[in-house]
């Protein structure tokens, strides 16, 4: 190999901001590569297939970070024992992006045929054959990654240069695996997640509800969103259970199922089929069309679209037959789809790993995490106790971000894993949970006493795979159900955390309850004093004020402004009203831009508002970021609802705040929240925004308020959260009962 200050053993050269299986699969050979001791770089090329502005796809960035790839970025030479490049058209369209590279060998990896459904031309096999040569130096061998692709190739590939065998994505087979002990359901449990593109789908209605039925006779779960299916059908079938892309992770998804059936368009030549794999890894039976048999062989079970009932019904009748139908998806998985695999075609290639570290030196170190409590969560070992963690839906992030809190002080001593009915649950992978989205039964237009027998079903479900030592509640309202869901599952401690301040004479009903759960847990409101709801008095284990972050974790001024894309220079207002999108708050909005521009102070909106309102006009800056609280030193003050969460940050945080209570919450005090803490001088309070009311308040604000919040920082008892944490900990091994 020649001499340069870049080597490594394996380069990969393809467009690393893909979204879906190139990148995954790419992320799967470095994983398998950096397990066996290969050194891997990897040189992105802005392809013409990407046409939006985004970045490296994270589960890639994630492993650069981890130093098991390097991204190599810059003009210098590159050398390598083993260049793949994966999808030709990005070398072909791209090439010219490239620094110079020295290879010892080339595989031009085709994970697409050249052509789309309609015939459209994605790539030319003679001219991305040229840019191997001309910019790589060798002329490469073509790798199909399937039979299907093979054939679509074979006559424009030299036959010495097309390899014999294919180039299959590969899985770890372990981290995939789940044991299925029983059935999902009372019925069958039949899903399926890809991307939204309509070439995944059948085309046509006849084909589409034989192969996922409509009529509610099972349970079709879909991972990925059903977009296609609204165009075939008109709608997306009410009994569907069907979650956006993220919303959960792929092993969680699979292991709720009792059969992957997935059946897409016949015009598109599905090149491999990554989400299969990821079923047959799992240990889930997949139902295929029958064109996929040469590439999975006896891994799967093959049906034409009205034979696909007939198959389901039959193994759900014999758990014996089922059950063999799992073990050979494992197993023909663990034989052909390896890491393993992927190994052996390395080292046919490059020969072993180079003995020494590439002459640039170590890999970078995952940064050290700041002061404070880690913000991303760190997963603690695989026997540690496990919590799980659910909310409601709510009107906005309060009882998601209470739930986090909780998780954040578990980290290293505890798995944590959320499952919630907010549409916002994704933002756990922010923070590096596992997580689960539940449809509410208003988000599924479903009538509640029919919702309530999914809802037991998944939870069970969650609970069987999860296998929690503790379940934690987030609500004020626990649901029809959880009774039953603990009658199946009784090894589980079941917490409810239910903070206070209900409105007086409301929700009373509730409190009975209580004798569902183990433990009541009440986080604490500074504004207890004021609480008349049915929660005082009632027995429940209470702690400090609950927050996610504390004081430590705060950036300072010019890295909260810098990170949301603030002027440095100059006061600045936060203007966050309503929880979510419970009201419409255009009117608020407008008074508060008129009376901060009317003192010179800039004005910062977060994005929930905007979206309600259609926008407030004039100069204002938008803000989306979560926590936001990590930037409030951004700000000279925040016009806020009174909601728990932002009461407790901004005076726990030392913000001045103008609380306008939301009036239209179904059960939260507000207004009580909000008058404690003016009447302590900790902050002021308008039950309604106008410009006359809110100017002379802002302007003192503005002269007092950072005396202010030091009142309310010196009568803060200290975050609750560790203290809660401990709780569910001790429940969780046994030290409390």
């Amino acid at each position: 190999m020649s001499t340069t200050s870049r080597e490594v053993d394996v380069l990969i050269i393809s467009d690393l901001r893909f979204p879906g299986g190139t990148s995954h699969s790419i992320a799967t050979e470095i994983e398998a590569q950096h397990a066996a001791g290969y050194t891997t770089g990897l040189l992105q090329l802005n392809g013409p297939l990407v046409r939006k502005a985004r970045g490296v796809n994270p589960a890639i960035a994630a492993l650069v970070r981890d130093g098991k790839a390097r991204l190599l970025v810059g003009p210098r030479p590159v050398a390598a024992r083993l260049v793949v490049v994966r999808h030709p058209g990005v070398l072909q369209a791209a090439a010219a992006q490239l620094p110079p590279v020295t290879a010892e060998h080339v595989v031009m990896l085709a994970n697409a045929g050249p052509r789309d459904t309609d015939g459209t031309v994605v790539y030319d096999v003679a001219a991305a054959d040229r840019a191997a040569r001309e910019r790589l130096g060798r002329e490469p061998l073509w790798a199909p990654i399937g039979p299907l692709v093979r054939e679509e190739i074979r006559a424009e590939v030299p036959a010495d240069r097309l390899m014999e065998q294919d180039w299959v994505n590969v899985i770890d087979v372990d981290s995939w695996a789940r044991p299925r002990t029983a059935w999902a359901a009372d019925r069958p449990v039949v899903g399926r997640h890809s991307r939204p593109s309509a070439q995944k789908w059948p085309r046509d209605a006849e084909t589409l509800t034989a192969v996922y039925p409509v009529d509610g006779s099972w349970t079709v779960r879909v991972l990925g969103g059903a977009d296609p299916v609204e165009r075939v059908l008109g709608r997306v079938p009410r009994a569907w259970e069907v979650l956006p892309f993220g919303a959960m992770t792929p092993q969680d998804f699979l292991a709720g199922l009792d059969f992957f059936v997935y059946y897409h368009d016949p015009r598109w030549v599905e090149a491999f089929g990554r989400t299969i794999l990821e079923a047959l890894a799992s240990g889930v039976p997949a139902v295929l069309p029958p064109h996929f048999r040469a590439l999975f062989g006896d891994a799967a079970i093959y049906a034409e679209p009205g034979e696909v009932r007939g198959v389901v019904e039959r193994l759900r009748a014999d758990r014996a037959a089922y059950e063999e139908h799992a073990r050979r998806a494992g197993e023909v998985a663990r034989e052909r789809f390896s890491y393993q695999t992927h190994v052996r075609r390395v080292e046919a290639l490059a020969g072993p790993p180079a003995a020494a570290p590439d002459a640039e030196g170590p890999a970078p170190a995952t940064p050290a995490p700041a002061a404070g409590t880690p913000l991303v969560h760190t997963r603690a070992d695989d026997d540690a106790p496990r919590v799980l963690l659910m909310s409601s839906n709510g009107a906005g992030m309060g009882h998601l971000t209470r739930l986090f809190s909780y998780a954040r002080r578990l980290d290293g001593d505890a798995r944590t894993y959320l499952l919630s009915m907010s549409q916002a649950v994704p933002v756990a992978a922010r923070l590096g949970h596992p997580f689960e989205y539940l449809p509410s039964a208003k988000a599924l237009g479903m009538p509640p006493g029919r919702w309530r027998g999914m809802f037991v079903d998944r939870v069970s479900e969650t609970i069987r795979r999860v296998r929690p030592d503790v379940v934690v509640f987030d609500g004020t309202w626990p649901y029809q159900g959880v009774d039953e869901i603990r009658e199946k599952n009784p090894d589980a401690r079941w917490v409810w955390s239910r903070r206070g301040m209900w409105r007086a004479g409301l929700n009373t009903e509730q409190i009975g309850k209580a004798a569902w759960f183990d433990r009541v847990l009440e986080p604490g409101d500074l504004a207890a004093e004021y609480d008349a709801g049915a929660t005082v008095g009632e027995p429940a284990h209470r702690v400090g004020p609950v927050t996610l972050l504390d004081g430590a974790d705060l950036e300072s001024r010019e890295e909260a402004r810098a990170a949301l894309g603030l002027p440095q220079d100059g006061p600045l207002a936060l203007v966050s009203l309503g929880a979510g999108n419970i009201n419409d708050t255009s009117g608020d909005l407008g008074a508060a831009a008129a009376a901060l521009a009317a003192l010179g102070v800039g004005v910062c909106v977060t994005v929930p508002e905007i979206a309600a309102s259609g926008g407030p006009g004039g100069d204002v800056h938008l803000v989306r970021d979560y926590p936001l609280s990590r930037r409030y030193r951004a700000f000279d003050l925040v016009i806020s609802a009174s909601g728990y969460n932002s009461f407790h940050e901004l005076l726990r945080l030392g913000v001045p705040a103008l609380f306008v209570p939301n009036t239209a919450t179904s059960l939260d005090d507000q207004e009580g929240r909000a008058r404690y803490a003016a009447d302590h001088g900790w902050a002021h309070t308008l039950p309604a925004l106008s410009v006359g009311g809110a100017q002379p308040l802002l302007a003192d604000l503005l002269a007092n308020g950072a005396a202010m919040a030091a009142r309310a920082q010196a009568a803060d008892p200290g975050n609750g959260a560790p203290e809660a944490a401990r709780l569910l900990l001790d429940l969780a091994t046994g030290e409390t009962r």
